[in-house]
């Protein structure tokens, strides 16, 4: 074959390419391939780049690519170097750090470029060996990659093999379907906890949700701390431990996303014949199957702008790069000059504030949007972090020193968002919704820095607005709003709810908490407010 012939050189660019292929294969499980499509190319061409460059300057192939190869390693393994190596020390030096590293990276580029150009040896002797070499790490992420596409698709095709005709759902003759509204929010607390830790209160927004009927389950907790394994749990129904009564996760990440994005509640309502609405979240695995609007937002002037600049992975990629530098000086920020480039650079923020911005204002038009009857799931990563709010809803461009302030201002500035909505989904809605509004998991900060029980992750807000018009009543079935309860979980937040509207015959499990993928059952305190 051409490439491996002694002469042929291909390992400089295959080398430019390992760093964002690996970074893909680590990343797999969150992300398209496509995302890192733009790092793939932007790295084959400044890989081109630079050996074009250092030819043109040295006359000599074997040289020129030993020499780019070399920079390349230097210019991806910085970043990584740069946070690893933080909290080691030579002579009272904190090695990771730029004023250290960067010498430090300086005199080794220097260093191995004096001994290339110097040696008078033959080195296209080792090119094939270099070649092969470099074809053999390619391989390994992109194995990677393929087998994780593998599994997922398997595991998403025994999830709809598992739902085929197993619904448990019915509508009762001449029954008028209520629209369903699941609204999660992504890191959103219990009261208790906002009172006790984020030194602010939620209890005007609680009350004011009471005054409009919703039932506040004040002692609610996740049946787990992940979001990936609470969102598999409610949104079928069930624990993880795959009915052994553990209190563990047994399943495979492959397994769960399949869960989330094809559930047996999505399975549910499109068997009831609801439309399914669902917002972009910015996560490929929370991304619904059965979705019939999969909505995100529009291509205004500026989501174009936000589309062409930095995604999440790019941004990942440069902070384990020597373009780490430029990101860490903090005068590229205060440079008027310069803000075009911060803009840029801080993209990833832009496009979560988009998300979430998009969502909170689209929420509000679902009744007259959509025909009834409609299943709409807005899964809106807010208020987990980054922060991109204060209590007014201002814009911020950087997340601030203090982060349990900052947490309860993006708390207190969606309370008045969602009070918004549920009054407008209340009085436009043709006949009375179904509303749950809950955390996927408590708060998302630094507990043990905080000095703050990771357990207390397990702590989330609740509430239903569940309406009692109900035809099944008069047949001997209790109301919805009977069966709740301080402490429900969201594992039977929608056994409760097909049971009691839509003929279901579920039942109530036990709730049950657990920290991470496995702990003993966890049982918080908790603190009613009177």
């Amino acid at each position: 074959m051409k490439f491996l012939r002694a002469n042929f050189i291909l390992y400089p660019f295959l080398f430019g390419l390992y760093p964002v292929l690996s970074l893909i294969s680590h990343n797999a499980a969150e992300m398209d391939f496509t995302t890192g499509m733009r790092a793939l190319a932007a790295s084959a061409v400044f890989s081109l780049l630079l050996y074009t460059v250092l030819f043109l300057l040295i006359r000599n192939a074997p040289k020129t690519a030993l020499l780019t190869s070399f920079i390349i390693l230097l210019f991806y393994s910085y970043g990584h170097l740069n946070l690893l190596a933080r909290e080691w020390s030579f002579i009272g030096q904190a090695i990771g750090r730029h004023r250290t590293l960067l010498p430090i990276y300086l005199v080794l580029l220097i260093l191995v470029s004096w001994l290339i150009l110097r040696t008078t040896r033959d080195l296209s002797g080792g090119t094939r060996i270099l070649n092969a070499f470099a074809l053999i790490l390619l391989f390994l992420p992109l194995y990677q990659i393929t087998a994780s596409e593998i599994e997922r698709y398997q595991a998403q095709r025994l999830q709809k093999q598992k739902l085929v005709s197993q619904s448990q759902v019915s509508l009762s003759e001449d029954q008028q379907s209520p629209d369903v509204y699941y609204l999660l929010l992504d890191g959103y607390p219990r009261g208790d906890f906002i009172n006790q830790h984020l030194g602010s209160s939620n209890l005007a927004f609680l009350e004011s949700l009471e005054e409009r009927g919703f039932y506040v389950a004040h002692c609610s907790q996740a049946n787990y701390s992940d979001t990936r394994f609470s969102l598999a749990s409610t949104l079928n129904m069930e624990y993880l431990d795959d009915g052994l009564d553990i209190p563990e996760v047994v399943h495979s990440g492959a397994v769960l996303d399949g869960m989330i994005r094809s559930g047996e509640v999505q399975q549910n309502f499109a068997d009831l014949g609801y439309a399914i609405i669902t917002f972009e979240s910015g996560y490929k695995w929370l991304r619904w199957e059965l979705a019939d609007q999969h909505l995100s937002p529009g291509q205004s002037r500026e989501t174009q702008l936000i589309e062409l600049g930095l995604n999440d992975f790019e941004r990942l990629l440069l902070d384990t790069t020597a373009a780490k530098l430029l990101l860490d000086l903090p005068i590229l920020f205060e440079s008027n000059r310069m803000t075009g480039l911060a803009e840029i650079l801080d993209n990833p923020r832009a496009a979560h504030r988009a998300r979430v911005m998009y969502s909170l204002e689209q929420l509000p038009r679902m009744p007259a949007a959509f025909p009834s009857p409609k299943f709409v799931y807005a899964h809106i990563i807010f208020p987990h972090p980054p922060f991109i709010v204060d209590a007014e809803g201002r814009s911020l461009q950087n997340s601030p020193a203090d982060e349990l302030a900052a947490y309860a201002d993006q708390i207190t500035y969606l309370d008045q968002r969602l009070l918004e909505i549920v009054d407008t989904l209340i009085e436009k809605s043709e006949r009375p919704p179904i509303i749950i509004i809950q955390g996927d998991h408590g708060a998302t900060i630094a507990y043990r820095e905080q000095d703050i029980d990771p357990a207390q992750r397990l702590s989330i807000f609740n509430a239903y607005y569940l309406p009692r018009d109900n035809p099944n009543v008069d047949s001997g079935q209790p109301d919805a709003g009977d069966l709740l309860y301080p402490g429900i979980s969201p594992v039977n937040s929608f056994r409760l709810v097909f049971d009691i509207y839509f003929n279901g015959e579920y039942g109530l499990l036990e709730d049950r908490s657990i920290v991470g993928r496995q702990s003993p059952y966890t049982e918080l305190n908790c603190t009613i407010p009177e």
